[in-house]
């Protein structure tokens, strides 16, 4: 039997790397099983017992737990900076940093992270910088045109786009991705071949799919702002596209498209926010026993802390979602 290790990938999987390598202006990619073996896999090929890793403070839960916990058994120190202080990435660096690791956008808030000062940053010190642009999409952000060095995606979002993939990519120079790719081999995150096909589906339609989402989410956005003038039960609205949006600054020079990701605030609280879901129609309620992922074709509905709600926007007509958002909030 031939070595495994020796094996070239599969024809899909040279084509779908060769895709992800393309939309992100890198040399070369790979595909993993999942997110976070895609996260996992880079750290540890990146850091080395003795390292320091200055990461954003604000991180996916399951990314944030695994910096806490994992890397520091591992002998890497990490360091989170709140993105919002002046200076607090050149404050928080070491004699050790190696790594600087952030994600644009960040998920679940939206927020998006100014890469401008950790880029020169990384560039002036010769520190590698890593991003986790899962929830732009290499459509509306590609994190290598704007300094970073790896750029990392949980496919089973928006380059899958259809619910049913579950991957992770990593895309970065030759060296990077053969070094991730031997620790991939080592601990059995290899993606299942099916993961694959269904990824290559789903980048055919990607930019058809992410153009859709963006419109429509901008629409469906300014409707919802409309609500807070009109006192029509909702609070507040976040969404890049707008001006009110902290980030909207950094979305109008680093981005080419403002994501389908909008939060929106009612004022009745935790408790609207329950009565909305259940009356939605169109909209489909993200819970653990309709499990539904975010970027998909499907526009999905979750509740977040403090009263509110974030909607993923799918390929329905932006008519039709804002009939059913009105509805449940009468």
């Amino acid at each position: 039997m031939r070595d495994i290790e020796a094996m070239p990938p599969m024809p899909t999987e040279r084509s779908v790397v060769r895709q992800l390598a393309q939309l992100e202006r890198t040399e070369s990619a790979i595909v993993l099983a999942s997110g976070m073996a895609a996260v996992a896999c880079t750290m540890v090929s990146l850091l080395r017992p003795g390292d320091h890793l200055l990461a954003c403070r604000w991180l996916r839960p399951e990314t944030h737990r695994f910096f806490s916990h994992e890397l520091p058994a591992l002998g890497v120190s990490v360091s989170f900076v709140d993105p919002t202080e002046t200076r607090g990435w050149r404050r928080s660096l070491t004699r050790t940093t190696r790594l600087v690791y952030l994600e644009s956008p960040v998920d679940p808030t939206g927020r998006l992270v100014d890469m401008r000062p950790v880029r020169t940053l990384a560039q002036e010190l010769g520190i590698a910088l890593v991003v986790d642009a899962t929830l732009a999409s290499p459509m509306n952000f590609r994190p290598v045109e704007h300094g970073a060095d790896v750029v990392l995606h949980s496919a089973s979002m928006f380059l899958d786009g259809h619910g049913d993939g579950f991957a992770g990519v990593v895309c970065g120079s030759d060296a990077v991705v053969d070094e991730v790719r031997s620790k991939m081999q080592s601990w059995g995150a290899e993606p299942h071949p099916v993961a694959v096909q269904q990824l290559a589906r789903g980048l055919k339609t990607l930019g058809v799919r992410v153009g859709k989402q963006n419109a429509t989410a901008m629409v469906v956005a300014q409707w919802a702002a409309s609500q807070i003038v009109h006192d029509g039960g909702v609070s507040a609205v976040l969404y890049p596209g707008l001006a009110t949006h902290p980030d909207h600054a950094v979305a109008t020079a680093c981005f080419s498209g403002y994501g389908n990701l909008i939060a929106m605030t009612l004022r009745g609280g935790d408790v609207a926010v329950g009565e909305f879901l259940s009356r939605l129609q169109q909209v489909r309620v993200h819970d653990a026993e309709r499990a539904a992922r975010l970027g998909g074709v499907e526009s999905v509905a979750s509740a977040l802390p403090d009263g509110a709600i974030r909607l993923s926007i799918g390929l329905e007509d932006a008519s039709t979602l804002i009939g059913d958002l009105t509805q449940a909030l009468e």
